[in-house]
Parts: C-alpha cells; structure tokens; sequence
C-alpha cells in the first residue's frame, strides 16, 4: 500500500501526529488512517487500519514501518510522544509479540511431531513462557504447587487401581 506522504505534514511541512488518525476529530480533510483494527470507511474515504498495518508488517525494530507509513524515523519517535497514539502503539507492540511467538510455537510442535528431540524439551519445559529473573512471584509458586498436586492425584489414582487389578 502506497501512501502519499505529502498529507502526512501540514502546509509549513510540520509532520502531523493525533491529526493522521480519523478517530481524535473525525477530521476528514487531514485524517489518513483510522485506529480500528480494520479498515474503515467514513463519508465515502476508505481508512486503512494503522493497526492492521504495524501487524502485517511484522517489523519488530519498527524502523521500516515508520519509514513505509510516516515520514520516517524522527516523525515515529513523534508518534511516540503522543499520549493517545502511544497506548494504542503499546497494545499493537503486546499483539505483534505474542503473534509471533504463537507463530514461533507452532513451528516448534511441528518440529517436535517430526521428532526433533530439543523442539520436544523445549514445549515438555514449556520455554515459551518468559518471566523475569529472580524469585517467583507467590502467585507463580502456588500455581505451580496446584498442578503437582493435581498430577500427584492423578498418578496416585492409577497406582491405587493398578494395585486393585493386581
């Protein structure tokens, strides 16, 4: 998608930043994207989703997305600054993230199915899951404890039937 980067600034050559998205002022005559998770259409323009945008492009250092859609590095730091446009940034960040760690996780099950032993370790030690060093948080440790206890339970109930049937 070709976006023409003349409307991207006002007429003194400032780039804007709220102004771009449709949402803030329903500013049609400077609006270029909408921050719904699709495409909008208003008073006959088509909004392309800024959102859908940043996930398709699937940039993590954001760089090329910034240069693709804005005016390039220093207008996104802009973006950045902007409370409003920061909170929907940091949400599309936390959805670009686990999209591709999802993405990630599959390739490793298929990896596993196909019998690569360390793909195997590393979804049986569930790898996936990130947290920061240092002690777990009380939460963590009794949840933890809840699944020994239910595959304790578990296990001991087979053994006491085994015994049964012996």
């Amino acid at each position: 998608m070709e976006i023409d980067k003349s409307k991207l600034k006002d007429e003194l050559g400032k780039p804007y930043t709220q102004s771009l998205f449709l949402e803030p002022k329903y500013d049609v005559d400077i609006a270029v994207y909408t921050m719904k998770d699709q495409d909008h259409q208003y008073k006959g323009k088509n909004y392309p989703s800024i959102k859908r945008l940043y996930l398709e492009m699937e940039d993590v250092t954001e760089y090329e997305f910034a240069n693709q859609y804005f005016l390039g590095w220093n207008h996104w730091l802009r973006m950045l600054d902007n409370k409003l446009i920061r909170e929907q940034i940091d949400t599309w960040r936390d959805e670009l993230e686990i999209k591709l760690r999802a993405r990630a996780i599959k390739a490793m099950i298929k990896q596993a199915d196909d019998g690569n032993y360390q793909a195997s370790k590393w979804l049986a030690d569930r790898q996936w899951i990130t947290r920061a060093a240092g002690r777990p948080s009380k939460a963590e440790i009794e949840g933890e404890k809840s699944k020994i206890v239910r595959i304790n339970d578990e296990f001991t109930a087979d053994i006491i039937r085994l015994k049964k049937e012996a």
